[in-house]
């Protein structure tokens, strides 16, 4: 890890506005972790007092169904806060966070959190506008879930990868991330064979196009 502390909080979009006093205070309450690959940070059901921001990694916030089904929620990239649904009372996990590859972490208490930004409301108003865009991205993936079909869900969420993990490519924007049907299947709800249906169905219309491994979403298919 060749990354400081000070770089990710001096970066982070929620902290880049802390004056240099402020964020040593907030470095001093920072703890560092490394998760292996398929590790978990934390478990549904655990006590909820710590938040996360991910340094280096990838990091999948999922959840249980009632039928045991599990539903990939988000997937994190640096410099994102997990686990903020402590700051919201939650006390008890109501979702697993699991590392998609070998991750750097920094950890905080609640506590110590909440004691940091309770002396300064802009940063606490941030974090405050911060959470309801998460939730309203969560809920409106849900939502898509319960209206549209599996193969206008794919399109959604692969469009949606290919703006936050896409590079320009000839043919579109290809999805740096290696994500397997499975794990796709997670993302929008549906079952691993159902995605590999719609995929092949969409590389036969032209809505994707493969590199290898890699997806590459069409210009049409991301505007």
């Amino acid at each position: 890890m060749n990354k400081t502390k000070f770089w990710y909080i001096t970066t982070n979009k929620i902290f880049s506005g802390l004056a240099e006093k402020e964020r040593a205070e907030l470095l001093a309450k920072l703890k560092e972790i490394n998760i292996k690959k398929k590790e978990f940070v934390y478990a549904a059901g655990e006590r909820a007092d710590t938040l996360y921001i991910l340094k280096e990694g990838r990091i999948k916030i999922t959840h249980l169904s009632q039928d045991g089904r599990e539903l990939t929620l988000d997937i994190l990239e640096p410099g994102d806060i997990f686990g903020e649904l402590t700051l919201a009372g939650e006390s008890e996990r109501e979702t697993t966070a699991a590392a998609m590859e070998d991750s750097f972490i920094c950890v905080i208490q609640r506590k110590d959190f909440e004691d940091f930004i309770g002396k300064m409301p802009h940063l606490s108003l941030t974090i405050t506008r911060w959470m309801g865009g998460r939730l309203r991205r969560i809920e409106n993936r849900l939502e898509n879930i319960i209206f549209l079909d599996v193969r206008t869900r794919l399109l959604y969420i692969l469009k949606d990868l290919a703006q936050k993990y896409g590079v320009s490519v000839d043919g579109g924007k290809k999805i740096t991330m290696q994500l397997s049907h499975h794990e796709i299947a997670n993302l929008i709800g549906a079952t691993r064979e159902t995605v590999t249906l719609e995929l092949n169905n969409l590389k036969r219309t032209g809505d994707i196009l493969m590199d290898g491994r890699y997806i590459i979403v069409p210009p049409q298919n991301i505007s």
